[in-house]
């Protein structure tokens, strides 16, 4: 199978900024990241990051470049003021100046830092990886900052889960998030609609965009959490578009929610409460409550007393919520 086209093709050797293209890790609707390395600066020769290039530049129609520009900005503004483990790094932001190139020229490069593989990718290699229940962890960390922050991600899926090195998850990709103005944000796009929940799926666009709740990443997680931890969608359908028709019977009542009975039974209440029918039900089951409840589905001890396990869950529940 052929590799797929690169939104933004950029040769290996390309230099911009003090950094030098090297192989393509990914590419999006609107972007492509390839790793880089520096080749510029006292005492950073050789270190590496990930270059994402947003085609903003004169190759673009007006129209184009302007929405290619706002999501550009959305990104470099959440990843400059929100700080968190669980996110991704933004090392710099670069602006190509190359009128030999024209189809580079203007693009919009952020700097970021450079992850081992993306969860998509694991989960090609491996269905239900053992490390799932971790990674989901952090993930919802990394959520319940985002929304303390007064954000939303809006398009959370495997590909937008970095995994790192030392093996920890990055959130990324936040050219769609939207910043809270009160108990809503807007979206300049639909969310990928296997992730999206019910209530976007007839949500009406006006000039600001697609208006979003918290709510939607809690759906997307527990849509995310479903396919790490079972290999399969919580929706049947053998196409987005019949799960999507799925997604809207359920939301309707005429379609119940049929779980994997590979779902481990401390995850099944989780995701159960994460795919609630309305934006209601689900709103008492954030990101912020979730990690205290994911205490307790890892493997218990072999012979720990009963009581005194029980006793470890309350002060964890606590900690947890008083944290948040």
């Amino acid at each position: 199978m052929s590799a797929p086209p690169y939104a933004v093709p950029v040769p290996r050797g390309y230099r911009v900024g003090g950094w030098e293209v090297r192989a393509p890790l990914a590419t999006g609707a609107f972007g492509s990241v390839y790793a880089a390395r520096r080749v510029r600066g006292a005492g950073a020769r050789g270190a590496r990051a990930a270059l994402k290039f947003l085609a903003t530049g004169a190759a673009r129609t007006p129209q184009q470049a302007g929405h290619l520009r706002e999501l550009a900005e959305r990104e470099v503004q959440l990843l400059s003021r929100v700080r968190s483990p669980r996110l991704i790094r933004m090392y710099e932001t670069l602006t190509v100046a190359d009128p030999a190139r024209p189809d580079l020229d203007g693009a919009t490069v952020l700097v970021l830092e450079q992850a081992a593989r993306s969860l998509d990718a694991l989960l090609a290699e491996r269905p239900r990886p053992a490390e799932g229940p971790r990674v989901l962890r952090q993930v919802c960390e990394g959520l319940s900052e985002l929304h303390a922050a007064g954000w939303v991600h809006s398009d959370l899926k495997p590909s937008n889960v970095l995994l790192m090195a030392d093996g920890s998850a990055r959130i990324a990709d936040f050219n769609m998030a939207g910043e809270l103005e009160g108990a809503y944000a807007y979206t300049p796009a639909c969310s990928t609609p296997d992730y999206a929940p019910p209530e976007l799926h007839w949500s009406e666009v006006d000039e600001r965009g697609v208006r979003i709740r918290p709510t939607a990443d809690v759906w997307a997680f527990g849509v995310l959490a479903h396919l790490v931890l079972t290999g399969s969608h919580p929706l049947p359908g053998a196409t987005a578009t019949a799960r999507r028709d799925a997604a809207m019977r359920y939301a309707r009542g005429t379609e119940d929610l049929r779980l994997s009975p590979r779902l481990p039974g401390a995850w099944r209440e989780i995701v159960a409460d994460c795919l609630t029918r309305t934006h209601e039900e689900r709103s008492a089951h954030g990101p912020a409550t979730l990690p205290a409840r994911m205490a307790t589905t890892g493997p218990r001890r072999r012979g720990a007393p009963r009581r005194r396990r029980a006793r470890r869950f309350g002060r964890i529940r606590a900690g947890a919520l008083g944290a948040s």
